[in-house]
Formats: structure tokens, C-alpha cells, sequence
């Protein structure tokens, strides 16, 4: 620091002293200094260590006793009762008398040894974290409900259900909400614009969090998160799982609010659940999950108790910067002036006995799919299952003066490549053209001419013609979300990604680390339909499209703007635009929003994060929308381990795909945007195509059926089970796998038919 080497070179004593003291004091503040990286509120404090629960009564927390509950509503499956004390709900499920409570399983609340504070938490049927804004240094508090201190009010019976108001004095917060039935769910509703607040801040709201909660006591059971595919947290007994809290933002994290970056995937579907024994729900939400969290403790936490729940966040940290253009100088804020969103809305649909487990889940998850969102079981067509190829036509490296523009595939070359694959027997083929834009794949936002270099318009109508002739749809692959070149009028200034201190987001997607800077949605959203009559005169089926459908964020921009939930729809827009105006849509990772409009998941998330809590992954993701869209995993020329990458995209029911160049991989090894293991097609015709036959042979006859029972033989064995009962089995262990007459060599699979399955 320059000032106190002023002092000492005057060697002023006093001075040095004082300034000394004052370093100690800013170090000691700021070793005390709860800073908030999350896109959500700050990583969950222990209550105890960070409660604000100062009026609670000395009576040690209880839970509701069953008489006090009375009967609300019916439906044909569930029962609702609710306590006019408390607030609280059980639900009785007729097919099979069990209970469903929306506080912790009374059974074992008398074995529970944790703080009071905690203990007041899991009683409670609403906790909250707020900050005071008054305050100098913003440190999130954690709140419950506590009977006989705050209030229940405007209690009263709706169809369906019930509805009341809870009022926390103590801090001025007044939160409506709203129970109900239908079918076999019921859903929980806070009701945004009846929120109030006083002089304190809300962040977010737990609404029931506990509902389901239970010991593990021996029982089978996990916690199902939706972490890649899905993943299950598996019941334990008796272990200190300190840091095994799963918190993790619906849709990924928001740029403008980014918090501390970890490798886990991010989340694309807004579900979660729970087994215990033969009792089991799945948790959807239904409404305001771009601004929801799932939480997941596993016995040990905070509790012996396991449980799961969703977190709706109304204010989220950000870094305010103090200096213009010094990232490294700010302090920590929220967002003042505003609470996110619309209503927020759950859904748990009770499992019956027999359909408990994650298979169950993903069912009940593919009938939501089909019945709100207006998902369609796709229609029997051609035996042969699709191959998705990928072309690459250029990119860029770097130059003497400017960029060196790399030929990756012309469309003549394409052309050929395509023949040959015809020739080789793979007569169902998808094609998507990436780097066919002007300077190639890292040139973003970039569209219409095709680069001249590799044929330009007149040469992909021609490629576009041919491939139509043997029935392959072509696909062109677009990065709009993205921009780099200025294309369509872009300029960051007006039309970027804007966060809450007025900056744009540049994001680094290239391998030279050049920033990128992020394009506004409801810009995007004009660009595509500047574009569309040109991508029609091309004749191409559709488009991909990449970080639009699979990012989500705020955005502050003055004229371009959209809260992160508005951002939501737009990028549907955009892709109903595009389904409209060209035919067709494939995504990359897609959202889950997004399945009503794409019809392929290029990418698809197929294994979990690998972190310390979960215990294995599970393809919940593909149960529910195989036979109703298509998916594919890594390329496989990609693939990081070929054997095993193999054996999952058949033990979850993947169709293949291929990236290629024309030119020698060797040619991009030092491009910017595009660089594979190994993408020379004339290295991988022969193994495609043998490839694609194993593909074919073992799931041609089930694209278009559920999958409808997956489980786990023995360890490193897998079976999946379609509607015709078509059975596949895959050993991923080193040696071979026996059971009865069946035998299964190392790292392969068999095909067992439906009268082979019922044997």
C-alpha cells in the first residue's frame, strides 16, 4: 500500500501506528464478512450459528397432534386434512392408507437431539432468510414459523383445499399461501403479490420444506436430485454428512447474479423426490422455477432427519463494483427495489406402492409432460434408428495480422461424405452444418451468406438437395445468444446481457480467451426473424440452437431487458419462430422447457457431477422422454471413454452420432472454437457404420416405445425394459456377469425379447 510506505519513509510513528490499526480493524471485518457468491442467496448457514428467532416461546418445539387436523378436501385418490394451529397438512392416500405429513415423520421427532433453533425449523411449516438493509455489512438471517409468536391469518377453505396467510411480526413479513388436490398431487402455492415486507428484506421462502422428511431407520430409500440424468442420495445410518448439502439453481445459474462456480451440471429439469420404503412422491415445479432452488439434506445435516424441498428465491446476491472497469473492487448486494417473479407453485404426486422408486418418478414426470405440456408420443416411422451427423465446415486460428481461416468441410465434400455413409448401409441420417457461417464456427451471431469458402448459398442449396433425395433433413447449427462480430447490428452497449451495476457480460467461449459478449434474449428474438426467409431460400429443415433453450438469466438492459422468468418465454419464442417458419428444432443440453418445441437433444447430460453426496446416477431424464423426442450423448469420435460411452447410450436408449471434417483433425488443433479428438471421416466411415448397425440392430424397434423398468442386476450390471418387453442388459464390469443360464462377457450387452423376458 503506497500510503503506508509514505509513512514509513516519513517515519511518523503515530501515523504508522494508526494505520496499522486500521489495517487490523479492516482484516477483522472482513474475516467477519459473510460474502454471498451464490446465484441464489448465501450456501444455507446453520441455523443456530445464524438464527433470528428471538421472540420464540421457551416451550421446546412440537409438532401437531393428528386430532387436531380436520378434513379440507377429496379427491379420487387423496384425502387433505390441515391444522388451523399450525397451518400444517396430511394427506391420507386412499389406494393404500399411507400418510404423507407435511412436517417431519412424527415417529422419530422424539429421537431427534439437535438445537432448539433447528428443531423450531423443522416444526415449522414456512421457513425464510431475509436481510436488513439498514445494516452496513448484509448478513442473511434464517426465520420459521413459530406458533403462539407469529400468526395465522385469513384462513379459509377453497375448492380443493385451503388457503391462509402466515404474518411474522417480529420481522413485518406477511406470506400468503394456497394447499390443494387434484388427482393424485397436491400443491403447495405462494401467492406472490400478497408478499409484504417492512423495513427488511425477503431472499427466499421454504414452503413445507420438510414435507416427506424421514429417518432412515433401516429402510430403503434415497433422495432423488436432478443432477445430469438424475441422481440418487442414497438413505444412510448414523453418518456426519456436514458438507453433503445439495443446493443447486433450477435452469443453472444466472450470469448477472453468478455465484462461486463448481463442476456439478447444471439443473434442466424442476423436479425432485423422495423414496422411503414403499412410499414415494415426485415433486414438479409447476410455476416461478426459474427462480427456484432445490435443496437436499441427507441424514447427518442438520438432522437425523432426510429431506428435500424447494427453495423459491426472491432477491439474490450480486457484486456491486466501486470502481468503473475494476472487477476486483466491490462489496456485496441485493436486489433492492424488487421481488422476483410470479406465484410459486409445487406439485407432489403421490407414488402408489408399486411405482415408488425412480422409475415411478420419471413415469408420472413423462405423463406431466404429455398432459400440461403437450408432449406427443412420437409416431412409428422407419425401422432404422437416425444417425445425427455433424459436419464441420470451417474455423478460425490465429495469424500473422488477423484471423487464419481453417476449411473444415466444403459442401461438394459433404456431399460425398454423405454418399458414402448411403453406401455403408446407414440409410436414416440427420445432418447438422456447424461453421458454415462467414469465418467459420467461432465466428458468433455470424449467419447468412455461407462462407464462400466452402460453397457458399448456391453450394449448401445444392448439399441441401442432395441429402433430401436419400431422406436426410439438414439442420443448420446457430449461436445467436452470442455475439463477437457485430453481426446483425449488434452492439453490447445497446443490445447486451446488462447486469444490475450497468455492465455488460462478456462471457469466454473460445480457446484464444477472448471475450464474448452475451446478446440480449428479446435481441436474439429479432435476429431469427430477420433471418428466417433467408434460411427458407436454402431449403434447410431447421435449426440448432445451443445456449438458447439451455441458459437462462436476467437481464437489466434498458431496451432489450427481461427478468429472468420473461427471459423464459422469449426463448420460447424464439423457438416456436423457428419451429413455425422452418419446420424443426434440435437443442444442445436443453432446458426442459424447451422439449415442447425441439424434437432432438443434441448433447444430452448422461452421467451425474461425481460429487460427495450423490451415490449414482440413474437415467430419470431418459425414462421420461424417450418415445416422445429423440437424444443423443457425446459424439462418438468424442467420446472420453469409448467402451463405456458406448454401453450407457445403449443401456439408456441414445441414438448415435458422429462429428466430421473433411480435412485432417490435425488441421484444427489450434482453431479457436472447434477442437475434437479425432474428426477425419475417412478414419471413421468404416467404424461408423458398424457402429451404427450394433445401434440399429438392439434399438431400432423401440424408438418410439417407453422405457418402462430400469434397474440394477448386480453391481455394474444394468437391464432396461420396454413396453414390448424387450429386455437390455449391459455389464460394464471387467469380467463377465452370470445369473441362471444367462451370461454376460465384460463390457457387453444382450438383447433378450419379450418372450424371452417373460421366461
Amino acid at each position: 500500500m503506497k500510503w503506508i510506505k509514505l509513512l514509513l519513509t516519513k517515519r511518523s510513528l503515530p501515523a504508522v501506528i494508526a494505520a496499522v490499526l486500521i489495517v487490523i480493524a479492516l482484516i477483522m471485518i472482513a474475516a467477519n464478512t459473510r460474502f454471498v457468491w451464490k446465484a441464489t442467496a448465501g450456501p444455507p448457514v446453520v441455523p443456530a450459528d445464524n438464527s433470528s428467532n428471538s421472540a420464540q416461546t421457551d416451550k421446546n418445539p412440537t409438532l401437531p397432534e393428528l386430532t387436531s387436523f380436520s378434513n379440507v378436501a377429496e379427491s379420487d385418490v387423496l384425502r387433505l386434512k390441515m391444522d388451523v394451529n399450525t397451518g400444517h397438512f396430511i394427506m391420507e392416500d386412499k389406494r393404500n392408507n399411507e400418510i404423507y405429513y407435511s412436517y417431519p415423520d412424527p415417529k422419530y421427532w422424539s429421537k431427534e437431539e439437535v438445537s432448539k433453533t433447528w428443531k423450531q425449523h423443522l416444526s415449522s411449516p414456512i421457513m425464510i432468510q431475509y436481510v436488513d438493509f439498514s445494516e452496513p455489512i448484509l448478513n442473511p438471517k434464517e426465520l420459521s414459523f413459530t406458533p403462539g409468536v407469529d400468526r395465522i391469518k385469513d384462513l379459509k377453505t377453497i375448492p380443493g383445499g385451503f388457503q391462509l396467510t402466515f404474518e411474522l411480526p417480529e420481522t413485518g413479513f406477511t406470506i400468503p399461501v394456497e394447499v390443494t388436490i387434484d388427482g393424485d398431487y397436491v400443491q403447495t402455492k405462494i401467492i406472490r403479490e400478497g408478499i409484504k415486507e417492512n423495513k427488511l428484506g425477503l431472499i427466499w421462502v421454504r414452503l413445507y420444506p420438510f414435507f416427506g422428511a424421514t429417518h432412515t431407520d433401516g429402510q430403503e430409500g434415497y433422495l432423488f436430485i436432478p443432477d445430469g440424468p438424475g441422481a440418487l442420495i442414497n438413505f444412510k445410518e448414523n453418518e456426519l454428512n456436514v458438507n453433503k448439502l445439495y443446493d443447486e439453481s433450477v435452469y443453472g445459474s444466472d450470469m448477472v447474479y453468478k455465484g462461486l462456480d463448481n463442476n456439478r451440471n447444471p439443473v434442466t429439469m424442476p423436479v425432485f423426490g423422495m423414496k422411503s420404503g414403499n412410499k414415494g412422491f415426485l415433486a414438479v415445479l409447476n410455476d416461478g422455477e426459474a427462480y427456484a432452488n432445490i435443496v437436499a439434506s441427507p441424514s447427518g445435516v442438520f438432522s437425523d432427519y432426510n429431506w428435500i424441498t424447494a427453495q423459491m428465491n426472491f432477491r439474490s446476491s450480486f457484486l456491486q463494483y466501486t470502481r468503473k472497469n475494476l472487477e476486483e473492487s466491490g462489496f456485496v448486494d441485493f436486489n433492492r427495489d424488487e421481488l422476483f417473479g410470479s406465484d410459486r407453485v409445487v406439485r407432489y404426486y403421490i407414488l402408489d406402492k408399486a411405482k415408488s422408486d425412480y422409475v415411478g418418478m420419471a413415469e408420472r414426470y413423462r405423463q406431466y409432460l404429455m398432459e400440461e405440456k403437450g408432449l406427443k408420443k412420437l409416431e412409428a416411422g422407419t425401422s432404422d434408428v437416425p444417425l445425427y451427423l455433424t459436419i464441420v465446415g470451417g474455423d478460425q486460428e490465429k495469424g500473422t495480422l488477423a484471423g487464419r481461416y481453417i476449411k473444415g468441410t466444403t459442401t461438394s465434400e459433404a456431399e460425398q461424405m454423405v454418399r458414402t455413409l448411403h453406401e455403408l448401409g446407414i440409410g436414416n441420417m440427420s445432418i447438422t452444418y456447424t461453421g458454415w457461417q462467414k469465418g467459420g464456427y467461432s465466428q458468433f451471431g455470424q449467419t447468412l451468406p455461407v462462407d464462400s469458402s466452402i460453397g457458399g448459398d448456391e453450394g449448401m442449396k445444392s448439399f441441401v438437395d442432395y441429402a433430401h433425395s436419400l431422406g436426410a433433413p439438414v439442420y443448420l447449427d446457430t449461436e445467436y445468444a452470442l455475439n463477437n462480430t457485430g453481426a446483425g447490428g449488434f452492439e453490447k452497449e445497446f443490445a447486451g446481457v446488462t447486469n444490475l451495476a450497468g455492465q455488460t457480460i462478456d462471457v469466454r467461449m473460445l480457446y484464444n480467451e477472448d471475450n464474448v459478449s452475451a446478446v440480449s434474449d428479446k435481441f436474439n428474438l429479432k435476429m431469427f426473424k430477420d433471418d428466417l426467409e433467408g434460411y427458407k431460400k436454402l431449403g434447410i429443415d431447421g435449426l440448432v440452437v445451443s445456449r438458447t433453450g439451455q441458459e437462462l438469466f436476467s437481464d437489466y438492459n434498458t431496451k432489450y431487458g427481461s427478468s429472468r422468468d420473461e427471459a423464459k418465454d422469449v426463448q420460447v419464442d424464439i423457438l416456436k419462430t423457428i419451429q413455425s417458419g422452418l419446420g424443426g428444432v434440435q437443442g444442445v443440453r436443453s432446458n426442459f422447457y424447451a422439449l415442447p418445441y425441439v424434437h432432438h437433444i443434441q448433447n444430452m447430460v448422461s452421467d451425474y457431477s461425481y460429487d460427495l453426496f450423490s451415490d449414482e446416477a440413474v437415467p430419470f431424464s431418459q425414462i421420461a422422454t424417450h418415445g416422445l423426442i429423440t437424444y443423443s450423448f457425446d459424439y462418438s469420435n468424442n467420446r472420453d471413454e469409448n467402451g463405456n460411452g458406448f454401453l450407457r447410450e445403449i443401456e439408456y436408449g441414445a441414438v448415435p452420432s458422429f462429428v466430421f471434417t473433411h480435412a485432417d483433425t490435425s488441421d484444427f488443433l489450434s482453431a479457436y472454437g472447434i477442437r475434437y479428438y479425432s474428426t477425419k471421416f475417412s478414419d471413421w466411415a468404416s467404424y461408423s457404420a458398424e457402429e451404427y448397425k450394433r445401434f440399429n440392430e438392439t434399438l431400432g424397434d423401440v424408438q418410439n416405445q417407453f422405457i418402462v423398468e430400469h434397474r440394477t442386476l448386480a453391481h455394474n450390471v444394468k437391464e432396461t425394459v420396454y413396453e414390448s418387453g424387450k429386455r437390455i442388459i449391459v455389464n460394464y464390469n471387467t469380467e463377465p456377469y452370470k445369473h441362471g443360464d444367462l451370461e454376460l462377457p465384460a463390457k457387453n450387452f444382450i438383447v433378450l425379447d419379450g418372450e424371452a423376458a417373460n421366461q
